[in-house]
């Protein structure tokens, strides 16, 4: 049940829907995307430094001239992580969005029509979701080369699979609703069916796969980044970071550990925001029962039996 017919329900019924809040999962993961995002865009205008030309000593300390020290060559690390920390976000988003928009076409088309388009469409689903999604990606890559673009439709097109599974469930169970049959019956087109009277009732389910697709590509492309596979130099990668700092670990400590939190934020902040939109989304239901509450007895349990000893008492 959607929001907006839960809305509608509430109104015919007389009464007056509780108003719906967003609860901390969904806020903290909003926050911490939007600090990234405004540090990336600051870092994007106007950054402190230039990212990719050395402005300090090697490996220098955190200091008031660098917040976040430099790295091996000079170069200022709180802007490099803030431009990976973007370039992470972007790839994400796109992949994700690339994923949701191929997958609920091919889903709602699924659902909708059924028969052997349903079958066949299934079979092509179940056989990409048994492809491992880093497997894929570094095939795309060896095809047509590494860097941000093939990675996002590389990704994209793996996960759109679960979408399009996701959204085929929802499809099946309202085609036989009779919103949706009048609409057929009065000589509607399929496809306005599917979007005007489909789409907008299946939507939950779309955010937060979107959000949980988006969490995992984070972690991919820093594997892949990690591996040279993804985001290549001297674009910033905190996975391909990760690589090149680590034989200067002992030396410079920083150098891993922030890239490190930087996909660690990313991945659970898009969590986050899968978890407070499920909660937001979901229909409400009433209490079975409550608690602390007492229900009033306004006459015996069994009256049946409270009459019969009472005539036996009398009796005696």
């Amino acid at each position: 049940m959607t929001v907006t017919r839960e809305l509608a329900l509430a109104k015919v019924a007389g009464k007056r829907p509780a108003r719906r809040k967003f609860g901390p999962a969904f806020w903290s993961g909003a926050g911490i995307l939007g600090v990234i995002l405004i540090l990336a865009g600051w870092m994007t205008v106007a950054p402190l430094y230039d990212p990719f030309v050395a402005s300090g000593p090697a490996l220098a300390a955190p200091s008031l001239d660098h917040i976040l020290g430099t790295d091996n060559l000079g170069r200022d690390t709180f802007t490099r992580l803030a431009l990976a920390a973007r370039t992470s976000l972007i790839i994400s988003g796109a992949a994700a969005l690339l994923g949701a928009v191929i997958g609920t076409f091919f889903g709602l088309v699924a659902g909708y029509v059924g028969g052997w388009v349903d079958a066949v469409i299934m079979r092509v689903v179940d056989a990409v979701l048994a492809l491992p999604a880093i497997l894929v990606a570094l095939v795309v890559g060896v095809v047509i080369g590494n860097g941000p673009w093939p990675l996002i439709l590389a990704l994209g097109l793996v996960f759109a699979p679960g979408f399009a599974r996701v959204m085929r469930a929802p499809v099946i169970a309202l085609r036989e609703r009779d919103f949706v049959l009048a609409a057929t019956l009065s000589g509607v087109r399929p496809a306005r069916v599917i979007v005007e009277h489909l789409l907008p009732n299946v939507l939950t389910p779309l955010f937060v796969q979107f959000a949980s697709v988006a969490s995992q590509v984070v972690l991919i492309e820093a594997a892949l980044s990690y591996l040279g596979q993804g985001v290549q130099a001297p674009e910033p990668s905190a996975g391909r970071m990760i690589s090149e700092f680590t034989r200067f670990m002992q030396l410079q400590p920083l150098l891993i550990i922030l890239p490190s939190l930087v996909i660690i934020l990313l991945s659970a902040a898009w969590n986050l925001l899968a978890d407070g939109m499920q909660d937001y989304l979901a229909p409400r239901r009433e209490p079975a029962f409550s608690l602390g509450r007492r229900t009033k007895r306004r006459g015996p349990a069994n009256p049946d039996r409270t009459t019969t000893s009472t005539q036996h008492t009398r009796t005696e």
